[in-house]
């Protein structure tokens, strides 16, 4: 039971963050869900969130959700499974998704689905070999593995400079609000994974570092081969 509550509590933070965020960059922004998956917590917002035009048009929408568990050390949250899917108004079929799958084997862990078509890269594929070559969504474009995969920040950042799509005023404080936070969790979790580098660094930095009495903790073999 005490695992369950502290997993509440966390999973509880998690949406609160994502919700401030969104609220801070978009308006009718819907409530966040957090479902129970078993043993694991989904987080997600109630619908998908539209996105519109400077003239206050609907062009889109964003699909956002994650699951989420306490991981091994039972201290930390941990997100397993996540996806960001930008659609457009226009059409169900999603124009660009960012998934997170962490046990996956066959395609990068943390990835970039573009639905669009490109004659050259068609062309590439073709001659290739590729089985659906003219599929550009069978693609999986690594982006930086488990910990250096982009943040939800990085993708609201790029739905307003980029795609030009109405924010709020102080959308870009809690864009960078948003990130600092997450990149500090994303350091810290490295620096568990790789203990002795860290150690050593910060050794050459003039801090003392002693190891634990059962020695240096392993490295995460996952973390450092894991696309």
């Amino acid at each position: 039971m005490s695992e369950d509550i502290d997993l509440e509590g966390k999973v509880a933070v998690f949406a609160d963050e994502i919700a401030f965020l969104l609220n801070a960059a978009f308006d009718n922004v819907p409530s966040m869900l957090i479902e129970r998956h078993e043993s694991k917590r989904v987080v997600r917002t109630e619908r998908p969130v539209s996105l519109f035009g400077e003239n206050g048009v609907e062009l889109g929408s964003l699909d956002i959700s994650n699951l989420c568990q306490i991981d091994a050390t039972q201290k930390y949250l941990a997100v397993s499974n996540s996806f960001v899917k930008l659609r457009s108004s226009i059409d169900r079929v999603p124009l660009i998704r960012w998934e997170y799958e962490r046990d996956a084997h066959s395609k990068p862990c943390a990835h970039i689905q573009v639905h669009a078509h490109r004659g050259a890269l068609s062309h590439m594929l073709s001659m290739a070999g590729h089985a659906t070559p003219h599929s550009m969504e069978s693609l999986h474009l690594p982006v930086g593995g488990a910990r250096f995969r982009p943040c939800l920040e990085d993708i609201v950042e790029f739905l307003i400079r980029d795609c030009k799509l109405h924010a709020k005023e102080g959308w870009r404080d809690a864009v960078l609000q948003g990130r600092e936070r997450w990149r500090r969790y994303q350091a810290r979790t490295v620096v568990r994974d790789m203990a002795l580098d860290a150690a050593e660094v910060l050794r050459g930095l003039g801090y003392t570092v002693i190891p634990p009495e059962g020695g240096d903790r392993p490295d995460s073999i996952k973390a450092l081969q894991g696309w």
